[in-house]
């Protein structure tokens, strides 16, 4: 690799964009899509970076310090902190675009363009199609059946993937030395780097998944409908919550479709049969994909947690 991407995985994506760098065939627009937490918009950034360079990143001009310290006026930076897009500010956006720019050429960049509602991916979409001058968009997206059809045909899809286990693994070692809580943090994390190294970082977030995770043991194992629908509450107004409950659900629910698989047998066998471990999966699923659909989120959980009384 000619650049250091700071990344971890994605070899093959980061060789075809290399490539294209090195082949002068950089488009207009860009579409990186994948899972949470897997690199899209780090390497979504490195990329703004090496292009907004007239030396391929050298770290040594005007725009390589500018870009250091992170005041280049044109590259464009929407990071996701878990806000909506209006449309007011597509239309501001929109009117950057077409100011002068200062060095060699415009960069745009998006974490999750779904976070625009469907009336400013409209706004936003003529502009894609036709950006003024010399205007790069790169965006990224976690939920990308949530973004228009329209958009997704004007940009060049990159496509990210989970990373295996052994790579993160390695890089946890390499990073953080030898841990005893190295292990979990992987079946956490489920090939999410992202997320394996917030949780090495930030022990408290280690113990919350622990909580909710053993939570999720003591609602299968027992009927409390009152603790379930007040964990709904909890739930309701926490979108950060939510997403590691979902997450820990999911593992917990693996965890026994894995023991089953290889043992033959378990824990829940005397409330839940493998059929029905395998169905609350599903449910879990739906209910995930419902919320981020956004069917009303409470009542979703609700009709969820019902499913797990017996």
């Amino acid at each position: 690799m000619k650049h250091k991407w700071d990344t971890i995985g994605h070899l093959k994506q980061l060789v075809r964009i290399e490539k294209e760098i090195e082949d002068k065939t950089i488009t207009h627009a860009y579409l990186f899509s994948g899972p949470k937490n897997v690199g899209k918009f780090r390497i979504a950034r490195m990329f703004a970076n090496i292009l907004q360079c007239p030396n391929n990143l050298c770290h040594k001009c005007r725009d390589c310090k500018l870009i250091q310290s992170g005041s280049h006026p044109d590259i464009i930076v929407m990071p996701d902190k878990g806000d909506t897009i209006t449309i007011d500010q597509v239309r501001d956006l929109i009117h950057k675009t077409n100011l002068t720019s200062q060095g060699k050429r415009r960069i745009i960049v998006i974490e999750n363009i779904e976070r625009m509602p469907i009336e400013a991916q409209n706004s936003f979409l003529k502009t894609l199609e036709e950006p003024p001058g010399d205007t790069i968009f790169l965006l990224t997206s976690t939920r990308i059946n949530q973004v228009l059809p329209t958009i997704k045909s004007r940009t060049r899809r990159y496509f990210f993937y989970n990373i295996e286990d052994d790579v993160i693994r390695k890089y946890l070692i390499e990073k953080f030395g030898e841990s005893s809580d190295i292990e979990e943090i992987i079946q956490i994390a489920q090939g999410r780097p992202g997320l394996a190294i917030q949780l090495m970082n930030q022990p408290v977030v280690l113990t919350d998944q622990r909580n909710v995770y053993n939570q999720i043991d003591f609602f299968l194992k027992k009927n409390d409908i009152v603790r379930k629908f007040m964990l709904v509450e909890e739930l309701d107004k926490n979108a950060e919550q939510l997403e590691v409950f979902f997450d820990a659900f999911s593992r917990y629910l693996r965890k026994q479709l894995y023991v089953y698989l290889s043992q033959g047998d378990h824990s829940l066998k005397s409330r839940y049969s493998l059929k029905e471990i395998v169905e609350l999966f599903e449910s879990l699923e739906k209910t995930r994909y419902l919320i981020d659909r956004n069917t009303n989120k409470k009542l979703a959980l609700e009709n969820f947690l019902l499913q797990t009384e017996k």
